[in-house]
Formats: structure tokens, C-alpha cells, sequence
């Protein structure tokens, strides 16, 4: 049954496929392409990693074989790089009909921490409306995770949160009586939104020592974040900041999101502060 649920799904490449299709480009690619390409198959470092420059990376990236040692490498890396820890994971990958990787750390039956995510769906080849039977050279996005402890910004957010509620209780519904469904629409979202800031108020104000899994949280993904930049031979400075909004559209200091761009890759850096 498992065979025939995942019949048509996209799993990535083993070693031998990688190598055989390898082949098929050496009359095509120069020496050092195909040395780059074979050394990647071989997981000898990551695909992220700058071995060649922008514009080698870029002639390759529009290639499938490119897009296709690239995910193997990146998929394969990424297990390699866990297994070798000794952190208590869930990877949850090809085996259980994930076209990517999820790994995370569970806490308890209702909670889990991530600390790392890769998709290479074709979701982008949908959102194009490319034809039945093409694919793009879009090789995915990674996730990554860092959770930070800082009082600093937990009392900056709930300073922003207090001026927004503030305004909140002085809005007045902006439509006249005799448009009662609108003005009962607004009166509805107008009330929500306050329960949202009201019970982010109450969160922040009370927060005085962390838990224990919430130490738990920082240290673990501190180690798999610094872990991670090591082996794609990147640093924070890498990354450019990438606004995030939370509730009603307002950006939230406590959720910044980074996000490093290669050709046909995004790497995203996700912080939370608590």
C-alpha cells in the first residue's frame, strides 16, 4: 500500500542514479564542473558552501542535473550532519512521503522545537502555471532555526503592543448604523484583534525566568544554528533581514527572518527571541 500511495512521488536521487546521469555531461561540462559536481555527489562539502563563483553556479544552476545533486546533497548532508550529533531528532523525510526534509526536537507529545527544514516540492512550477510535464530549476528552500533569550526586546515588543491597543480601544466603528453587516463584520475583527494584543500583554508582563524547556530550546538550537552556518560556510552577516508580520500586520521584534539567496535556492534564517 505505501508503494502505491507514494507512486508518483518526487524522492531524491540516490548516489548511483546521481553517477550515472553525471556521466551523461562530461562531453558537455569542462573538468573542473564535472570534479565540483562528482564532489558534491560524494557529500565532500556542502552545495551551499562558495567552492565556485557566481557565475559557474549560475551556468549550472540551469541545468537538472545541477538541481538534482544539489537537492541529494543538501537532503543527504542534512542527515549526516544530525546523525553525527548526539541530539534526539525527528527526521521526518522520503520514507515517510515528505518531498524534503523536517527535523526537529520533541519535547513532549505536544510540542516540538524545529531546528531544520528543506523543501524542493514543486509548489513554484503550480504558482507559474508551468506546463504539465516541465519542471523548474528551482532547487527548494532551506529553514533554519536560533532561539534567543532577550529582555531587551521582550520589553520593546510590549511597548509596541500597549500603543497598538491603546489605539485599538480608541477606533470607533467607521461604518453607519444602517450598514450592519459591515459595521457587525468590523465590531467582530475589531474585538479579536484586541484579545490578541490583550492576551500578548498578559504574556509578556508576567514573563519573568525561563523554563526549563525553554532553555532547553536556546541551547539546542544555538548548537544546530552555529553547526549548520559552519558546514554552508556562512555567518549572520550573510543574511539580509526580511520583514515578518505577526498580528494585524505589524512587525514583530520578538520574529526576525533572514534570508541568504542563491541561484535557484532560498536559506532562510529564523530567529525567535523569548
Amino acid at each position: 500500500m505505501k508503494n502505491e500511495r507514494f507512486a508518483n512521488f518526487n524522492r531524491v536521487n540516490t548516489k548511483e542514479e546521481l553517477l550515472v546521469m553525471l556521466k551523461k555531461y562530461r562531453g558537455i561540462l569542462n573538468d573542473s564542473m564535472v570534479s565540483y559536481l562528482n564532489s558534491l555527489i560524494e557529500l565532500e562539502f556542502s552545495v551551499v558552501r562558495d567552492y565556485i563563483n557566481v557565475r559557474d553556479r549560475k551556468i549550472l544552476a540551469e541545468l537538472g542535473i545541477y538541481k538534482s545533486v544539489a537537492i541529494y546533497n543538501i537532503y543527504n548532508r542534512a542527515i549526516n550532519l544530525f546523525s553525527d550529533s548526539d541530539i534526539p531528532v525527528k527526521i521526518i523525510g522520503n520514507a515517510e512521503g515528505d518531498e524534503g526534509l523536517k527535523i526537529s526536537l520533541e519535547i513532549d507529545e505536544e510540542k516540538s522545537i524545529e531546528l531544520f527544514g528543506f523543501s524542493y516540492a514543486e509548489r513554484e512550477s503550480r504558482k507559474f502555471k508551468i506546463p504539465n510535464g516541465y519542471k523548474t530549476m528551482q532547487i527548494g528552500r532551506i529553514d533554519i532555526y536560533q532561539t534567543l533569550e532577550s529582555e531587551k526586546l521582550r520589553e520593546k515588543e510590549l511597548n509596541r503592543i500597549m500603543d497598538r491597543l491603546e489605539k485599538l480601544y480608541d477606533e470607533q466603528n467607521p461604518y453607519p448604523f444602517f450598514d450592519r453587516v459591515s459595521g457587525f463584520k468590523w465590531e467582530i475583527e475589531h474585538q479579536d484583534e484586541m484579545w490578541q494584543y490583550e492576551k500578548k500583554v498578559a504574556e509578556l508582563d508576567c514573563k519573568k525566568d525561563l523554563t526549563d524547556d525553554e532553555k532547553r530550546e536556546i541551547e539546542i538550537t544555538n548548537r544546530v544554528h552555529d553547526l549548520i552556518l559552519e558546514d554552508y560556510g556562512l555567518r549572520h552577516e550573510s543574511f539580509e533581514e526580511f520583514p515578518v508580520h505577526n498580528l494585524s500586520g505589524f512587525q514583530s521584534e520578538l520574529q526576525k527572518t533572514f534570508v541568504k539567496k542563491q541561484p535557484n535556492l532560498v536559506i532562510t534564517n529564523n530567529i525567535k527571541c523569548i
